[in-house]
């Protein structure tokens, strides 16, 4: 018999192990009933022990772990299938004593998908043995993935293996960028405005919808590829290679590299995303899935199926559709021109702007815009109007405020650059979020020297005082100083002192002495948010070279930004 001191300290993962277990009646429990030897023994308790007591068999960790068939894994979720995929399934006869039979191992639904057994049917499995079946999944199947493969064992229910999958074909055409790449972010914002124009702003996408536009000159065979592969697989998910993020391989790469050197920083390279390996010609392809990113390197999940010498095209990869067709323009009989746009399908994330300075709560837009073309700017006022068409239209203006509104437009050069700009644009999130944009401008100029110590600057009489009456838009400062310095400060008063000068009270002292001919402009500070939910990136070049974006800034009359407190840049 078992000892009643001893069975707490057995573990089986049951919540009731604190609990007085039941007597043991002598007969075969569990996984124990294969063994010949218990079951009618009847273990004496040394006559040197005076404490005879009943005990119960308490389940231990074999008993959850042996004495069964696990298969491994049960579902097989291949994801993103760009190029022949294999994987292990391993059968495990885990009975300590008791041999198995497989009757059969079939598989269902299951195009273009090779299964390599260890063995014909029936296969006799010997107790605790072990076998591995082999499953390559390949690309010329349906587009979407669902087959099955069950285990039959004698004397056993059916055991089915799930392989689910989606199959995407690597789009391997590269761009005319004489023409460039047009890519559009576009986010979607639920906007609730008062009459006096404070606003309320939800955004309801948390990432953007991504599309790229691109021409492709197409001669030859690969002229035939496009049209067959557009004709016959062209509702299906493509694996669509970030056309401004292409680099070339440096070195040589064997056959079964799984590390590929290269600079993936400022790219959409993504950890479980893809990437797309281009030789020549766009019959020399090959897509992969990454597994880690360094430095100066990525890791791919699976090796390679073929070497990929120097001058390779390596290309991040995000899977998209077709958003209309193609327009085709037939240059000769060997060579067409082929207009595409690709929707982006799965999610694009990236990180807001980090390092700006801030003001009230709200990072600051110190980029200059590019003025190589002019810049517009105006005022939206709400006005409610009543007319009788008989009388004189009578107006209200319940806000007694303009909405500014002016364009900015970057002008980039390299992936810095890129990535910056790229940056604000998540930052902004269409018309959600709100930034402070200075006007860029010499809006005031000063006139007399300055304090550390003083609040109080003379500047020159523009009619600040008369007209702004320190509503939201001209009540705020950015102070530029030559030396490279730069405050942010909100007026709190302001009047003339003749028709030259106006004197204006800031709400904090600069901490320095300042005079004007170190002053290199100021501007006024306007809080805006993007004017439209949609957002485009000219790439003349890939992202070494330049790439230009514009949006238009809409003043916001946000009350958070009405009394709160002030920091400097």
């Amino acid at each position: 018999m078992l000892w009643h001191g001893l069975w707490p300290l057995t573990f089986s993962g049951r919540p009731d192990y604190a609990e007085q277990p039941k007597v043991w009646d002598g007969s075969p429990s569990m996984a124990l009933a294969t063994m010949a030897d218990v079951g009618g023994v009847d273990y004496g308790v040394p006559p040197a022990v005076a404490d005879r007591r009943a005990g119960g068999w308490q389940p231990m960790f074999g008993d959850d772990f042996y004495d069964r068939i696990h298969v491994v894994p049960q579902t097989l979720n291949l994801g993103n299938v760009s190029s022949v995929q294999q994987r292990a399934i391993r059968v495990w006869n885990a009975f300590r004593a008791r041999a198995l039979m497989l009757v059969d191992a079939s598989l269902t639904g299951g195009e273009d998908i090779v299964l390599t057994a260890p063995g014909a049917t029936p296969l006799s499995f010997a107790p605790l043995s072990e076998l591995v079946w082999q499953v390559a999944v390949g690309t010329d199947g349906p587009p979407v993935i669902a087959a099955t493969l069950a285990f039959q064992f004698a004397g056993f229910e059916r055991i089915p293996v799930v392989i689910t999958g989606q199959r995407i074909v690597p789009w391997a055409f590269t761009p005319d960028w004489s023409r460039g790449v047009l890519e559009r972010l576009a986010w979607k914002t639920d906007i609730l405005t008062s009459p006096t124009q404070v606003e309320q702003r939800r955004g309801l996408r948390s990432t953007p919808r991504r599309s790229f536009e691109a021409t492709m000159i197409v001669d030859g065979r690969e002229r035939v590829l496009l049209d067959l592969a557009v004709f016959g697989w062209g509702g299906r998910t493509w694996a669509l290679p970030i056309w401004p993020d292409v680099q070339w391989l440096s070195g040589d790469h064997a056959l079964g590299a799984r590390v590929i050197e290269c600079e993936p920083s400022h790219r959409d390279f993504l950890v479980g995303g893809l990437v797309q390996l281009r030789g020549r010609t766009a019959f020399e392809v090959e897509v992969a899935e990454v597994e880690s990113i360094d430095p100066a390197s990525i890791t791919l999940r699976h090796p390679t199926t073929r070497a990929w010498p120097r001058g390779t095209r390596l290309y991040p990869v995000r899977t998209a559709r077709l958003a209309e067709p193609p327009k085709v323009t037939r240059l000769s009989d060997q060579t067409a021109s082929v207009s595409a746009r690709f929707d982006i399908v799965e999610a694009c994330e990236w990180p807001a702007i980090k390092d700006e300075p801030t003001y009230r709560g709200h990072p600051v837009l110190v980029d200059r815009p590019d003025e190589s073309e002019t810049l517009s700017a105006g005022w939206q006022r709400v006005l409610l109007t009543l007319d009788n068409e008989f009388g004189r239209p009578f107006a209200l203006d319940p806000a007694d405020w303009a909405a500014v509104v002016q364009s900015h437009r970057w002008r980039m050069h390299g992936r810095a650059e890129r990535t910056h700009v790229r940056s604000w644009l998540y930052t902004l999130r269409g018309r959600q979020h709100a930034v402070w944009r200075p006007t860029h401008a010499d809006d005031l100029t000063l006139v007399a020297n300055v304090a550390g110590t003083a609040t109080a600057l003379d500047v020159a009489n523009v009619g600040l005082s008369r007209f702004a009456g320190l509503r939201p838009g001209r009540r705020d400062l950015r102070i530029e100083l030559k030396g490279g310095q730069a405050f942010h400060r909100r007026i709190t008063a302001a009047s003339a002192l003749d028709d030259d000068i106006e004197r204006l009270t800031i709400d904090e002292a600069l901490g320095m002495d300042v005079r004007p001919h170190g002053v290199r402009r100021i501007s006024f500070l306007v809080l805006s948010r993007g004017d439209s939910d949609d957002a485009e990136i000219e790439h003349h070049t890939d992202s070494d070279g330049a790439a230009d974006a514009s949006l238009f800034l809409r003043a916001v009359r946000d009350p958070d930004s009405d009394d709160s407190g002030s920091a400097p840049a």
